[in-house]
């Protein structure tokens, strides 16, 4: 069956969720809010049901991230053979410290960072802290290999020496340890986090949702102004059913 460039985009975009962990129909439709729902399902399904995607689903996770080095260090060079067809990664400014910093898990995890009053439950997840970055101008989706594209700390992050991006890919093959260990994340120094998620505006998005009356003012507020959000995100905030949510994202596509 002949694919269109649509579906061959949702497609890779499904694998690359694959080699991130993120296997469930539910994320699959998540991170694709903006294509129809039934595409991205049956093409999860098919996925699911080849040898590449059931290879996936045993991928574990990164490691020590002291033993990793830096993507912009110069002697970090990878042991894995690159076939000559595959596009370099993009060239990365030098990151300005040595420090491995936090990945966007433990940020995500760690109460200290998100201010007084805020407990574990009024986090970001790490998938809306993820669309919080980018929408703010930390972080930036690149193509890196041949059918995918990777999380990479914005240029302008890394040489104002907030964080930068860890290329694990010298100490860990793709054959040997999963996708997970293998491709470069995103991680930022610690020393400088809490200015960095002050700029996301996390607190005034609680504070706005909190004064609004009821389900749907809240929904309607929240796809107005951060329709970027994880459709679970904007569901745990609004008190709408996820559903609900996804029908009102499909709704804003057709107007």
């Amino acid at each position: 069956m002949t694919l269109s460039l649509t579906e061959v985009r949702i497609r890779l975009s499904i694998m690359d969720l694959f080699r991130d962990r993120r296997t469930s129909l539910t994320e699959a439709q998540d991170a694709l809010y903006r294509d129809d729902p039934e595409v991205v399902a049956r093409l999860h399904k098919a996925i699911t049901e080849t040898h590449w995607g059931r290879s996936r689903l045993a991928m574990g996770d990164y490691g020590s991230l002291m033993e990793l080095p830096l993507l912009s260090e110069p002697e970090a060079t990878t042991t894995r053979p690159k076939p000559l067809h595959i596009p370099k990664p993009p060239t990365r400014p030098k990151a300005q410290r040595k420090e491995r910093g936090l990945t966007i898990q433990a940020i995500a995890d760690r109460s200290d960072l998100w201010g007084e009053g805020l407990d574990c439950h009024h986090h970001p997840s790490k998938e809306a802290l993820y669309r919080l970055l980018e929408e703010n101008g930390w972080l930036e989706r690149a193509p890196f290999g041949r059918e995918q594209s990777r999380w990479f700390v914005t240029d302008k992050a890394v040489e104002g020496g907030y964080g930068q991006t860890v290329d694990p890919s010298n100490v860990h093959s793709l054959t040997l340890s999963g996708g997970r260990k293998s491709f470069p994340f995103p991680v930022f120094y610690e020393d400088k986090v809490k200015d960095v998620l002050w700029t996301l505006g996390w607190d005034m998005i609680l504070k706005a949702v909190d004064a609004l009356e009821d389900k749907k003012a809240r929904l309607a507020w929240l796809m107005n102004h951060h329709a970027y959000l994880p459709s679970q995100t904007i569901a745990d905030l609004s008190g709408m059913g996820i559903a609900t949510v996804k029908r009102r994202r499909q709704q804003n596509d057709t107007q």
